[in-house]
């Protein structure tokens, strides 16, 4: 009589209890262990021997209760008592007598600093990172449910000794690395995909994976990572930059499963291939719910762009060289990502919050070491983004500033080249825009000179060197001498009034080319500015903006054709401030935008989705 009488998954489940594996079990396992890995992947006798002397704690299994050693199963026999640590269908039990039946699965982990492969050969008692080394069923009890029974009740396991139990050294994450058929099973189980493993294990590729542990014993479970950065800042000034909210999702927001509480056990297949809506076509895609809640989200951080990040582990990812001369070109790790405002309006393309975004997720990572591949890719809406993370050759001076503490970051960002269309002398729009100027610009003066703006469209009209709208009329762009910028500075804006003009749909910017610093000059040495720039977006929620990295896709094209440079460098005028370097690629269509992003806030996020 075969052990499995019953194949229906909660018959089945109804008889397994999960409990600490002891020394006298490892036979068991390691029979587990090589029937299902391929040789040059399954652990050794003496290596799980090790892990369960080194790291008890971190070593269960599920015990299926019945009869023993039936003809034909090959499955040897075991008991379990009130010696070992017991939970049954999620609580912790007390046995009163001793039971019969077999291990039939088994997760075993150390813990260690890094998840790499020497860290992960030993067990290291003061590491964060819990690693997961094994996670594996014994085959005819496979797609039944036992694999998601079994990470659940690991997971709720290391959650109660994290919070309640002896440790010395609390655990920060659950690390593992899994093949591409799994990615989907682990994501459902609270796992997000970070990304391709460097380490080789085998012949086959293996990603990497992790689950944070809660902060403390009574924190919600479904709360999800959220940062505010300050992007393009001047590290020489505190305050700087362009601040921006990121939240952190283990997959596209309103989806089918909540992305931020656990999967419910009723999944019954350990390797669902075909992903259940988490596919590569419906990954990136955000249901109606979904939008909402991203709206209700950046609404709540009232910062002038939130920027949504989810994995894309499946996604490939074309690389078009690096931007730094890094020797590793593995593929990059994609990510979806979108953007909304503090009024709720999603925006197709945000350059600060991306800039934002990319910090967070290179900010863990070590970049003492030049070769490391610090690339990753984001999908937006319409464009797809690649962020390199900049490692300084030795002995050089980055043109933007970049501070030593760790928590700030000088990136590239590769964003689509636009360019920008004049609007001929001739056309009444060309009026249309210079009236609507004057009337924005017609408020308090600060200064005599600014005043001269209140007078007439004229008086407006002798500084403006250039009109014309950016590619879809995304954005007005309006070139002014260097004295008209000036003045500005001195004049109240009405910004209602900058929406008077259909022509364009997102924002207004004013610009002039910068003149040299006089060498006189008593200031403290600054990098060399080519231009100027100003970003208001009333159509779109901001007033005006402290710094606008999507700005610079045409005004870096526009002032290097303009200036005749293939890199130039702008400051945008606000009461923050800020600096982006332009990197022209017309090849390739591209503006390698960089800039310093400063992390300011981390901190958990609790509005449901």
């Amino acid at each position: 009589m075969m052990i499995n009488t019953n194949r229906e998954p909660s018959a089945l489940l109804n008889r397994i209890i999960f409990r600490s594996v002891q020394p006298t079990d490892i036979p068991r396992c390691h029979q587990i262990e090589s029937a299902s890995y391929p040789e040059d992947e399954a652990a050794s006798k003496s290596m799980l021997q090790y892990r369960q002397h080194h790291g008890a704690l971190f070593f269960r299994c599920a015990f299926l209760v019945g009869d023993i050693g039936s003809p034909g199963t090959g499955s040897p026999g075991g008991t379990t008592s009130t010696s070992s640590s017991i939970s049954y269908q999620g609580r912790s039990v007390n046995l009163g007598a001793t039971l019969r039946g077999t291990i039939i699965g088994f997760i075993c982990s150390t813990r260690c600093k890094s998840l790499t492969a020497e860290a992960m050969k030993v067990h290291d008692a003061s590491g964060k990172i819990l690693a997961i080394h094994s996670v594996v069923v014994q085959e005819q009890y496979r797609n039944c449910g036992v694999a998601g029974a079994m990470l659940q009740d690991y997971v709720s396991a290391m959650e109660r000794l994290n919070n309640k139990g002896s440790l010395k050294v609390k655990m920060g994450k659950i690390a593992l690395m899994a093949k591409k058929n799994l990615l989907a099973f682990y994501v459902k189980n609270g796992f997000m995909a970070m990304g391709v493993s460097p380490v080789v294990h085998g012949k086959e590729q293996w990603f990497e994976l992790e689950r944070k542990f809660a902060s403390s014993e009574g924190s919600d479970a479904k709360t999800l990572e959220c940062y505010i950065v300050d992007s393009f800042a001047d590290v020489e000034k505190q305050g700087s930059g362009n601040p921006a909210a990121v939240v952190l999702l283990n997959g596209p927001p309103g989806a089918e499963q909540s992305n931020n509480e656990p999967m419910s056990k009723s999944n019954d297949s350990d390797t669902d291939n075909s992903l259940d809506g988490m596919d590569e076509d419906k990954i990136d895609k955000v249901q109606d719910r979904g939008v909402e809640w991203m709206a209700t989200v950046a609404k709540e951080f009232n910062q002038s762009e939130t920027a949504f990040v989810w994995p894309l582990p499946h996604k490939k990812t074309l690389d078009n060289g690096c931007l730094c001369p890094h020797e590793n070109n593995a593929p990059s790790p994609a990510y979806a990502i979108r953007y909304y405002t503090r009024t709720g309006v999603e925006v197709d393309l945000c350059g600060h919050a991306t800039l934002a975004a990319a910090s967070v997720l290179f900010h863990p990572k070590k970049i003492e070491d030049p070769k490391q591949n610090h690339k990753i890719a984001f999908f937006a809406k319409n464009d797809d983004l690649q962020m390199e993370l900049l490692v300084p050759p030795a002995n050089s001076q980055p043109t933007t500033p970049i501070s030593t503490s760790n928590k700030a970051s000088r990136i590239a960002m590769k964003f689509p080249w636009k360019n920008v269309t004049p609007l001929s002398p001739e056309e009444d729009s060309r009026e249309e825009v210079l009236n609507m100027m004057s009337r924005a610009f017609s408020g308090t003066a600060t200064s005599g000179q600014a005043s001269r703006f209140r007078q007439s469209p004229s008086s407006f009209t002798q500084h403006v060197l250039h009109i014309g709208t950016t590619d879809g009329k995304e954005d007005l762009l309006i070139e002014l001498t260097e004295e008209g910028f000036d003045l500005l500075r001195g004049v109240k804006v009405d910004y209602g009034a900058l929406s008077a003009w259909q022509g364009y749909s997102r924002g207004v910017i004013v610009c002039c080319c910068a003149s040299t610093p006089k060498a006189e000059s008593t200031q403290p040495p600054t990098p060399s500015i080519d231009f100027q720039s100003r970003f208001f977006g009333p159509k779109v929620g901001i007033d005006e903006d402290p710094v606008t990295g999507s700005a610079h896709c045409s005004l870096g094209p526009y002032f290097g054709d303009k200036l005749g440079k293939t890199v130039v460098v702008g400051r945008q005028e606000s009461d923050r401030g800020g600096l982006v370097e332009c990197i022209l690629k017309p090849d390739e269509g591209r503006v390698c935008i960089v800039g310093t992003a400063v992390m300011t806030v981390s901190g958990q996020l609790s509005i449901s989705i």
